[in-house]
């Protein structure tokens, strides 16, 4: 059965869409620099940040602030043990397989995105790595691809970052409870993404919710440590954490 989305989740997209359309700044314009430095968020220098502090549009800064300090205390009073316990516990091969596992299950979130921004070589090598790991690699828990130099993995791409490439600007930033830090775009480029994820309808839901959620906690030590480096030295983590995350979408996009 075709599942639509509730009412209250189309009057609160459509209230996004009215806000990003109706503030100060216009946040469907095209403001990604062309010429941003390629690269991963762990190569960003101090002036890339400090642009990126000086446009990112942020709103709703007092309620992004409260979800922040919401969102650091989960990860540092629970997610940060329980998962220390969970990685004292689970074999190093375990882990790694789980996160091929569903590094695979959400091929197809990459593959449309590839194709919807008109990269089907990429998609071509994301189908050939996602039939080989599917096959010969035990659903994906191990990856073989890695081992054939026709199947070089491409960048991940989502719909975020489709939506980028087609023009569409950031809008305005915005920290989701768990989900962490993102723009309007990438709010809505993220839905898109779970409607594209195998995990959203797999039947009871709270399954579905369950293995979603084992994909982000097996995981989450890459999160905190990347969280740990950009809090390092920082005298105002969230503003650090923001215009980091706000600059790297921004080279994603542009490269």
């Amino acid at each position: 059965m075709t599942k639509h989305p509730t009412p209250a989740a189309t009057i609160f997209i459509a209230a996004l869409l009215l806000f990003a359309l109706h503030a100060q700044k216009p946040a469907f314009c095209a403001e990604t620099p062309a010429s941003a430095p390629p690269g991963a968020l762990s190569s960003l220098d101090e002036d890339d940040l400090d642009q990126a502090g000086q446009i990112v549009y942020d709103p709703l800064e007092g309620f992004n602030r409260a979800v922040f300090g919401f969102n650091d205390f989960v990860l540092e009073k629970v997610a940060r043990p329980v998962h220390g316990a969970y990685v004292f516990a689970t074999p190093d091969f375990l882990r790694s397989g789980l996160s091929n596992f569903f590094h695979n299950l959400n091929f197809p979130v990459r593959f449309a995105s590839n194709l919807l921004q008109g990269r089907p070589l990429a998609a071509g090598v994301e189908m050939s790595r996602f039939i080989l790991n599917t096959t010969a690699g035990l659903g994906g828990f191990f990856n073989v691809a890695q081992h054939h130099e026709s199947f070089v993995p491409v960048e991940d791409e989502d719909m975020g970052q489709t939506l980028g490439v087609w023009g569409m600007g950031e809008g305005f930033y915005i920290v989701w409870p768990f989900a962490g830090p993102k723009t309007l775009r990438d709010s809505l480029g993220w839905a898109a993404d779970r409607a594209l994820t195998p995990t959203t309808y797999i039947q009871p839901w709270e399954l579905g919710l369950g293995l979603s959620g084992m994909e982000v906690f097996n995981d989450l030590d890459k999160v905190l440590d990347l969280y740990d480096t950009l809090k390092q030295g920082a005298v105002e983590p969230y503003s650090a954490v923001r215009d980091a995350y706000t600059q790297y979408r921004r080279v994603r996009i542009s490269k």
